[in-house]
């Protein structure tokens, strides 16, 4: 029986656990150590606030698309970090 194998590298743990929990893949998770030990358990979220100068919010936006590979909604993208700042602050 021949198998038809996907490999992702550097897949988030969010998109992992949404295609295997769509019931449509099989997902297999390789580590370098163990799976405890991985930046998902070290991450404690955060709001990416322009604060100082040289950072900016265009910067910001600029990330968050290009990390977002074409499923960001550039309109929520925009909103989000231009409004973060103030937000932050209150």
């Amino acid at each position: 029986m021949r198998k038809q194998v996907d490999f992702y590298h550097r897949f988030r743990i969010a998109g992992l656990s949404f295609l295997e929990s769509s019931g449509a893949w099989q997902v297999c998770m390789i580590t370098k150590a163990n799976e405890d030990e991985s930046n998902t358990k070290y991450a404690q979220g955060g709001i990416a606030a322009v604060m100082y100068s040289p950072d900016s919010y265009e910067k910001h936006i600029q990330d968050t698309l290009i990390a977002g590979d074409g499923i960001c909604d550039e309109e929520i993208v925009r909103m989000v970090i231009t409004e973060s700042t103030e937000r932050s602050m209150s």
